[in-house]
């Protein structure tokens, strides 16, 4: 998506992938341009400039099927659980403060095998990336025994974070800016969201001006 975004308005993209623990020291060297994706706590914490939402990030808990509650989970509900997390992650304090037992990892995928294992009793992650994650039946994980818990403790927008003090880094926020504007007027948004079985941002217009009679 970034780069049919990008490309039509003359902007060539190279990603890298690496664990999300390392984000603030490559930020200190002003290697990259863009994080992607960000949920709000990383934007403030990291002093990222935030594009629009590109996608709203249903947060909550997989856990064991034979542990799934039919009435679901609360916040309330976490006090004294074992949680496994991803370090570094910029979860919503509410959820941090509950009382859970924080169990720190270094991806969500590690996070998944763990709980698959029994070693510990949910993990926190966000619900497209989790059910992603299964659909591959990542190394050691019994996926069908893993299953979302309904319903999501938050739900975040999440963003394409630009590096401020980078080279055209206001151009490159405008242009991420007028290329969704695009890619949703074409159609193509909707149908990312279709294939993928993403939850997506609602376009919202301001309430016209009534006129007078």
């Amino acid at each position: 998506m970034l780069r049919d975004i990008l490309r039509p308005l003359g902007h060539s993209v190279h990603v890298d992938y690496l664990p999300w623990a390392r984000l603030a020291r490559e930020l200190k060297q002003q290697r990259y341009d863009l994080v992607l994706l960000a949920w709000p706590g990383d934007l403030s914490q990291h002093g990222l400039l935030p594009s629009s939402a590109w996608f709203v990030s249903r947060l909550g808990l997989f856990v064991r099927r034979e542990q799934l509650s039919k009435a679901g989970l609360s916040i309330e509900a976490l006090r004294g659980q074992s949680v496994g997390v991803v370090r570094d992650y910029a979860y919503p304090p509410e959820i941090l403060a509950s009382g859970l037992h924080i169990e720190l990892g270094t991806s969500d995928e590690q996070n998944l095998r763990k709980l698959a294992a029994g070693r510990f009793d949910y993990a926190l992650l966000e619900h497209a990336v989790g059910r992603y994650l299964l659909r591959r039946q990542a190394a050691g994980m019994q996926a069908d025994e893993i299953v979302w818990q309904e319903p999501a403790l938050a739900e975040l927008p999440i963003h394409v974070g630009v590096v401020p003090g980078r080279p055209n880094s206001a151009a490159l926020l405008q242009a991420l800016e007028l290329g969704l504007q695009a890619y949703k007027r074409d159609g193509s948004y909707r149908r990312l969201l279709l294939q993928h079985q993403l939850d997506g941002v609602p376009d919202i217009h301001p309430p016209r001006p009534a006129r007078r009679p």
